[in-house]
């Protein structure tokens, strides 16, 4: 399936973009202040309550998607020493470590806490931020319009303009729909040598990844939203249950852009596509904690550092979000605090008109309901028992993976039903590849945290089935396919292959079965009967690594490939977590600052 996603960057040269001064009628609602105190976080005020929209249902509408790339483009025009800047605001996820708003820290990372009990909700006061100041930038841009119906039609646009959002998982309406991913001023995407300082984007085959990744991501996706965990859980990877968490399936993300500067976490938040897939994890916790009210942050210690919080420093739902000011007084934004999004002027249309749960159900399945929720046997079950209770009339098959957070670089394990390319730059698109599991890290931060979470197999094994591979769904004739046909490859980053006879210290990865009852109405989910508890593993499933022939470019006999000489290699030494040696630190740091320094916007027509 070839799934083209969304580019900002369509130039504004298309557009109608006035300058200068014209008559001015003032903007509809107030923007944002500068003082010498802090400033006030406070989102979009004073234009009521609008939804954020998906990124190719903005585009639909000329008239907002012109004024949303003005409006990008006119915030990244502004002058770097600006704290609110796009590169300032940028450069508060990661590099440059520095302070902002007058919040100061350790200056080895960024402020953004990920493995964090505090991961989702810190990122909706910074999107809040974000929307804040391109909100501003598009009433300026509304108002500079000549006087009459252009400039109310802006205007208009202006008010109801928020941060879209880019759903990955969705079922594609139109697999032709949509625009690729191009190149926006210095930032790259899938880059072809992402250390070289002269890396290209290479989009069609970053669209095409994606592509490949989308079923796998919307199947995990529909397990998140419809099987209960805590939200301390379900947020973020240190504290993760068997279902994965929502930071875990962010991270795949990520991964997808290789060496791009989305998949390096310093750099992450200066490509455009950062806010864009940020703004759909917002989303996605805020459907969430509509789904299930009861359950939010909680008090964790954390796993790792960040610019502010210190490693096993406990942080909960009144902790500091910062460094997010309330106000110009000083007071921080805190999880309990920010519970309510639509606090900050928006919404998403799935939570237009305050939802009850079957509605919420119903959308969720609209959008992500999998081809195939579970394999159904060749018996006849009944779909309850003589008391009422759930019992399973068909099996779900995932590959549960436990890997290490942090190795200090971005890496994944990948799944493939079927012999995978030996060559490891196709397994991303490779015919027999099913989904991943990744881990975003970096050099500047270790934890020992060990991350779960699943990659699903039950649409696989459906179309293996459809397309004669697989005989039977019966679960014994399925382990037995799986025995020969389940392989699994553990890849960094950059698309070097990490030796299965050598990988991460505490790695696993399992087959697994869970019985499960499928649902009879559009507004129903699959109830797993025995919860977790009645995962079956599959330890006989062992998927072997392969062995190389002797002519092979990575060694003759070697047991799953070896890694590439040429590439960066920081943390693992003969199996072994050891620290990144510093002489090769601040190569890196340098060198992806490099790349970030100049965010010049399109060229736009006068």
């Amino acid at each position: 399936m070839r799934l083209s996603l969304s580019s900002l960057a369509v130039l504004a040269t298309s557009f109608v973009y006035l300058t200068g001064t014209l008559a001015f009628d003032g903007p509809s609602c107030p923007g944002a202040v500068h003082d010498d105190t802090y400033f006030s976080v406070v989102g979009v005020q004073g234009c009521g309550i609008h939804p954020r929209l998906e990124l190719r249902e903005l585009e639909k509408d000329p008239t907002m998607w012109n004024l949303f790339i003005q409006a990008m483009a006119k915030f990244q025009a502004m002058d770097q020493a600006d704290k609110l800047s796009y590169f300032q605001v940028a450069g508060i996820h990661g590099a440059p470590f520095g302070p902002w708003d007058g919040v100061d820290g350790d200056g080895l990372t960024g402020y953004c806490p990920h493995a964090s009990n505090v991961f989702g909700t810190w990122h909706r006061p910074y999107l809040a931020l974000f929307e804040q100041i391109l909100h501003d930038r598009a009433v300026e841009i509304a108002n500079a319009f000549p006087r009459g119906n252009i400039r109310k039609e802006y205007q208009t646009a202006a008010e109801k303009l928020r941060l879209p959002y880019w759903d990955w998982a969705m079922n594609p309406i139109d697999e032709e729909e949509g625009f690729q991913f191009l190149n926006w001023n210095t930032t790259i995407r899938y880059p072809s040598d992402g250390y070289s300082p002269t890396a290209v984007s290479r989009n069609d085959e970053l669209s095409e990844r994606i592509g490949a990744q989308q079923v796998n991501n919307r199947d995990t996706l529909y397990k998140l939203l419809t099987v209960y965990q805590p939200f301390n859980q379900w947020s973020n990877k240190a504290n993760g249950g068997k279902i994965g968490s929502i930071e875990t399936l962010h991270d795949g993300i990520h991964n997808t852009f290789g060496l791009g500067h989305v998949g390096i976490v310093e750099v992450s938040a200066f490509d455009p596509a950062f806010w864009l897939h940020h703004c759909n994890i917002d989303r996605l916790i805020a459907i969430y904690q509509k789904r299930y009210p009861d359950t939010y942050v909680e008090d964790s210690p954390q796993a790792k550092a960040s610019y502010y919080y210190a490693k096993n420093s406990t942080q909960g739902p009144s902790s500091p979000l910062k460094p997010f000011h309330m106000n110009a007084k000083g007071d921080f934004w805190t999880s309990n605090v920010v519970t309510n999004w639509e606090s900050f002027g928006y919404t998403y249309p799935e939570l237009v008109g305050n939802p009850d749960n079957a509605t919420l159900t119903k959308s969720i399945n609209r959008l992500y309901k999998p081809d195939t929720q579970g394999l159904k046997t060749n018996q006849t079950l009944e779909t309850r028992d003589s008391n009422g209770n759930n019992t399973a009339n068909a099996t779900d098959w995932m590959v549960e993976v436990n890997m290490p957070s942090d190795i200090q670089i971005t890496y994944a394990v990948r799944a493939f039903l079927g012999e995978p390319n030996p060559d490891p730059r196709q397994w991303p698109t490779d015919k027999n590849y099913v989904g991943l599991v990744a881990s975003l890290a970096s050099p500047r931060t270790d934890s020992d945290v060990i991350i779960t979470a699943n990659i699903v197999l039950t649409d696989a094994l459906a179309e293996k089935h459809a397309n004669g591979e697989l005989k039977s769904l019966e679960k014994h004739h399925v382990e037995a396919w799986l025995k020969d046909n389940f392989h699994w490859r553990i890849q960094q980053v950059d698309l070097t292959e990490i030796p299965r006879d050598n990988p991460p210290p505490g790695l696993n990865v399992t087959v697994v079965s869970v019985p499960i009852q499928l649902p009879e109405a559009d507004d129903d989910v699959p109830v797993w009967p025995g919860g977790t508890a009645a995962f079956e593993y599959k330890p006989k499933v062992q998927a072997p690594p392969p062995v190389y022939p002797p002519n092979s470019t990575v060694g003759g006999g070697r047991k799953g490939g070896s890694w590439n000489g040429t590439s960066w290699n920081p943390g693992l030494v003969n199996g072994s977590h050891v620290p990144v040696p510093e002489s090769r630190k601040p190569n890196v740091v340098t060198l992806i600052q490099t790349q970030v320094v100049t965010v010049d916007p399109p060229a736009a027509t006068v």
